[in-house]
């Protein structure tokens, strides 16, 4: 991965159906939409731009506000076109999507505007005997897609974490068949009693001692770093997947990058943009806070 180009697959830009929209959690929705076009191409760990056009805003046809929203896929299903997604109102965009969806529904005339599938995605880590995930936030959306997708002989493990257990995201939106699904909780109100990582470490000092283990860890940048921390002082590969602004989801506008301890194949700048050479990293590619440690 290091020093090589990054191939990503090929997006479109096309319109989506809102097919169900409900609330998973006391902060979470789980949103499903129609759009085929994208839905074919889409791989674990990437992500869409998602703009509401409408006449919530006042101007019928206009897009207020003016970005697009990036998303993480929760799923992507290439045979009915159907494509699932985890997100939580934190401003004026979400709190925009929200209310598009929900006048989608109730039969309002609103489009969605799509683009994807965009950036680098998850992919197994070779010559390991098991595979966890640690997911807190909207980061529990791409490791279930990931883990969904993954071969089921591989043992799998699966850390959702919240601060509580009404802010876990749980049921059948997380349901993983032949995957070793745990909670963490920083009061204990739903399986371990701690942050995700102490779970993390709990769990490698137990069932999974002594096994060559891959990491994959998506959420709060602070739990990745320690995540990180923890991998590198026990000499295990781990995966990130990074959360950031964008405007253009294809390196364009430069407003995602972050800085890389090589240069990069294409520019020679040690610079990288997580919407295009993201948003998963191995953190060894990666400078910054995320090189303590190496």
């Amino acid at each position: 991965m290091k020093g090589q180009a990054r191939e990503t697959t090929s997006f479109v830009q096309a319109q989506a159906r809102v097919w169900a929209h409900r609330p998973v959690s006391a902060r979470y929705y789980h949103l499903t939409l129609h759009c085929p076009e994208v839905a074919r191409h889409a791989a674990p760990g990437q992500f869409v731009l998602l703009a509401c056009q409408s006449g919530l805003s006042g101007a019928e046809g206009v897009f207020d506000p003016l970005l697009p929203r990036p998303l993480a896929m929760l799923d992507a299903d290439p045979a009915s076109g159907l494509l699932e997604f985890l997100y939580f109102v934190a401003g004026r965009g979400t709190n925009f999507l929200r209310q598009t969806v929900e006048s989608a529904l109730a039969g309002r005339d609103v489009r969605l505007c799509m683009i994807g599938p965009l950036g680098r995605g998850f992919e197994p880590v070779s010559g390991v005997e098991a595979h966890v995930g640690v997911g807190g936030g909207s980061g529990v959306a791409p490791l279930v897609y990931f883990f969904r997708r993954m071969d089921s002989s591989m043992a799998r493990h699966l850390i959702l974490a919240a601060r509580s257990r009404e802010h876990l995201v749980s049921g059948e939106t997380v349901a993983l068949p032949g995957v070793a699904v745990s909670t963490a909780t920083d009061d204990g109100t739903s399986g371990f009693r701690g942050n995700a990582v102490e779970a993390l470490a709990d769990l490698l000092d137990g069932s999974l001692a002594g096994r060559r283990v891959a990491l994959y860890v998506a959420g709060p940048e602070p739990m990745m770093l320690a995540a990180v921390r923890l991998a590198r002082a026990r000499r295990l590969p781990v995966r990130v997947s990074l959360e950031a602004r964008m405007a253009c989801g294809v390196g364009v506008c430069r407003g995602c990058v972050v800085d890389g301890r090589n240069p990069h194949p294409k520019t020679g700048l040690h610079r990288y943009c997580v919407c295009q050479d993201g948003p998963v990293f191995d953190p060894d590619e990666l400078d910054g806070a995320w090189s303590a440690g190496t």
